[in-house]
This record gives structure tokens, C-alpha cells and sequence, in this order.
């Protein structure tokens, strides 16, 4: 165990909490005792959280699998220093910044065994408030016993510097947001990035950003480009909706305004008609559904023109069931847009927006008091296959709304299952 000065004066028997439940619950393997605090040092946390704080406060959970370095920057247990950290994960998703922690492998042989499943989401700002309360306290410790310069001092200050420099900010959320530490990012992409917020707006650039932080993300960005720049079919949404309640989760918005949508559309029945649905868009459904899919894009995408209710839409969808769940996500997604909006991004990421859009889709399409209705309390696969056909969508989209309406079990929209396997060391 390293007995640096730093990690001695800081050793304590800690508790962390995440949504009401004790993450450090723990079993010793050896004294066979379970506790709710376990012997650390808050030390290498802190240094962590403040070596991370950008990557961990703007970076979204990858697409893809995630590399060696987004798990170094978002899993605790690169904080190190010997210790058997709980397996916990921090990723942003645009509004929250979403914790799991899971239960240690029970193969492990480590002296100490995590016993507590939880996920959590924290709104950024409380995040904030709580990470740099628990910095300052550390940093404070160590002043108090005579260590006044140290390197979480040094890191510490010059990030609050940096998040108090407008531009520099920026900058380094940009870097983070594209999957790099500070300073990493190439300058090259960094400025495509940059100069693409005027064209297509900061909310856009947010949802892209994940996209295209994988291995080659100039090439990947510049794909989208030229996806925007295609043919796409013109159309107009025409209708609007009082504002959500802005204080309630994704996918109740989304749930919620699926409802005020229907109802300002006339939709009473349960199905909606392929030609009802492309008409809330203004465009016509023989273009869109006989539109034969050359290639797989990396989302959908509409372009509104020059802030009109006028919009070029490019569907990534092949199959339609498909297709008809990314027309109604294109139309929540219109229906939430800021003024200032031009790109509105569908993708298949796990940020709050593709959240909402997916809850707005699911309840448009497939109204869960009308599927209960027609399943009687049959939740057979058999029923569940008839359901999508009469609601004219997938089948995965009518066992969400089940589940995620809390009628037959599985994870929800609330809970997520931990987002990929831990089980390789991140260290």
C-alpha cells in the first residue's frame, strides 16, 4: 500500500452513496464482517475526480465499446493506489450525470467484496456542487497537517482557472465531449468541430460529438457532413405544443408530450396510418417509404431553414417499422427544438435527448392504455408479436412500453442495467 503522506493523512473509513444506497457496503473475505464503510483514502479520489473533471462532467457513454482511456476517465477504480475501489461508472447524458455501481466479480480475490447493485442520475449542477465540496474538504485536510502543496492542489486550481475562463472553458468542453484529455485533441478537428456550431447549433454539436468519438473522428465527422448536405425530402411541421414540465426525467417528457401531441393532432384512436403520421411532417409518405436505403448513416438528421417550420429530413431507417419510429422521434424532436436549432440529430446514443425522443416515439405510436387494451393481460410472445403488427411497430418497441410502463418486468427507462462488462481491468 503506498504511504505517501497524502494517502495516510486522508485515510478514513468511507461511505458513498448513490441514489439512497451504500455503494461501499462490503464483505472482508478474511474477518467474514459486512460494513457500510470501507478503509480508503480520499486522497486518490479526489486526485482522480479532479484528473478526470472534464472528461467525466461533459463526455456522453460511448456508442460503441468503450477504449482503454474513457474507462480510465470514468471508472473508479483508475483511481488506484492499491486500494479495492467499488466498481462504480460516471458517464453524462446532457442533463445528468448518470452513476452505476455494481457488485464485485465473485471470482475476485481481493480481501474486500462490494455488495450493492445501484444507478443514479445527478443533475450537473449538484454533481458540481458536491465534487467541489469534497475536493475542497481534501485539499483543506492536507493544508491543516502542514501539506500545503500538493499535486491535487496544483491540478485543482488550475481547472477551477480554466472553468472560469469563458473561452478556455469551451474549449475544453469541445475536447472532452470528443473523447480527449486536455490538450489531446488534435487542433484540426477541434476547430471542424467549432466551426460547425454556427451551421448547425451547440445543442447539435452535443449529440454528434459522441458519434464521432471513436477511432477515426474526422472521418467520421466528415460523413455526417456530407450526409447533411444530401438530398433529403422537404417538409414542415405545423403544429405545437405547450412547454414540458422541464423538471421531469426524459422519458416522462417524452411520455407526456407524446400525449399533448395527440391530442392537438386529433389522434384519438390507437393507430396511427402511415399517411396521418408523414402529414404532421408535411411531407408525403410515397416519398418517404419507397425511398430504397443505399447505405446505413450514422443517424438521422432534419435541417430546419433559417429558423422556418420549414425542414430538409434525411431518415438513416431501411425497415418500416423502423422508419415510422424515426418519423415520430423527428417530430418530438421539432416539437422540443430551440429557435436557435438548425441540426436536429436522431441517433441511437444514450444522451437525455435521444431519451426523450425514444419515450415521445414509443408512446405516439403505440399509446400504452390502447396496447393494454388490445393485449388483455396476454403478454405472450405470440400477442406481443399481433400488438406490433396492429400498432405497426416492432416488436422491441411494444415490450419497452411494457416494461417501461412497469407492466411486465425488465430495466427500465428510470434503471439502467450497468452499461457494458467490467470484468477486464481498467488499471
Amino acid at each position: 500500500m503506498n504511504e505517501a503522506p497524502e494517502i495516510r493523512e486522508t485515510s478514513a473509513l468511507l461511505k458513498i452513496d448513490v441514489g439512497g444506497k451504500r455503494t461501499t457496503r462490503n464483505e472482508n473475505i478474511w474477518s467474514e464482517k459486512v460494513r457500510d464503510e470501507a478503509h480508503l483514502s480520499a486522497y486518490p479520489i479526489a486526485l482522480w475526480f479532479a484528473a478526470s473533471w472534464w472528461r467525466l462532467r461533459w463526455e456522453f457513454l460511448p456508442a460503441s465499446s468503450p477504449t482503454h482511456s474513457w474507462r480510465m476517465a470514468h471508472e473508479l477504480a483508475a483511481a488506484g493506489y492499491g486500494y479495492v475501489w467499488p466498481r462504480m461508472l460516471f458517464a453524462y447524458d446532457g442533463e445528468f450525470i448518470q452513476i452505476w455501481a455494481t457488485q464485485s466479480n465473485p471470482e475476485s480475490n481481493a480481501a474486500i467484496r462490494y455488495l450493492v447493485d445501484a444507478h443514479h442520475g445527478i443533475p450537473v449542477m449538484e454533481y458540481e456542487r458536491v465534487i467541489d465540496g469534497f475536493l475542497s474538504a481534501v485539499i483543506a485536510r492536507l493544508e491543516d497537517v502542514g501539506l500545503k502543496q500538493t499535486v491535487l492542489r496544483e491540478l485543482w486550481s488550475e481547472i477551477l482557472d480554466e472553468r472560469e475562463d469563458r473561452d478556455m472553458s469551451a474549449y475544453r468542453r469541445l475536447e472532452a465531449m470528443l473523447g480527449f484529455e486536455p490538450d489531446e485533441c488534435p487542433e484540426s478537428l477541434h476547430s471542424r468541430f467549432s466551426s460547425l456550431i454556427p451551421r448547425a447549433g451547440a445543442d447539435a454539436i452535443a449529440e454528434i460529438a459522441p458519434i464521432c468519438a471513436a477511432s477515426d473522428p474526422e472521418a467520421k465527422l466528415r460523413s455526417i457532413i456530407q450526409f447533411a448536405d444530401s438530398t433529403g425530402i422537404e417538409g414542415k411541421v405545423d403544429i405545437s405544443v405547450d412547454e414540458v414540465c422541464l423538471n421531469a426525467v426524459p422519458w416522462e417528457r417524452g411520455r407526456n408530450l407524446a400525449h399533448q401531441a395527440r391530442e392537438q393532432a386529433g389522434i384519438t384512436g390507437g393507430i396511427l396510418k402511415d399517411g396521418d403520421l408523414c402529414d404532421l411532417l408535411g411531407i408525403s409518405p410515397g416519398e418517404v417509404f419507397s425511398a430504397a436505403a443505399t447505405s446505413r448513416p450514422p443517424l438521422g438528421l432534419s435541417i430546419r431553414h433559417n429558423g422556418s417550420k420549414r425542414s430538409k429530413f434525411l431518415f438513416s431507417k431501411p425497415h418500416p417499422h423502423g422508419l415510422r419510429f424515426e418519423l415520430a422521434r423527428h417530430l418530438g424532436n421539432h416539437l422540443i427544438a430551440k429557435a436557435e436549432d438548425s441540426w436536429l440529430p436522431v441517433t441511437n446514443t444514450k444522451t437525455a435527448r435521444q431519451k426523450f425522443q425514444r419515450a415521445f416515439a414509443a408512446e405516439f405510436l403505440c399509446p400504452i392504455q390502447k396496447l393494454k387494451e388490445y393485449l388483455e393481460d396476454d403478454f405472450s410472445m405470440d400477442a406481443i408479436e399481433d400488438a406490433a403488427e396492429h400498432f405497426c411497430v416492432s416488436e422491441e418497441a411494444v415490450k419497452a412500453q411494457l416494461v417501461n410502463n412497469k407492466i411486465t418486468p425488465g430495466v427500465t427507462y428510470d434503471f439502467f442495467e450497468f452499461p457494458y462488462s467490467t470484468q477486464a481491468k481498467c488499471v
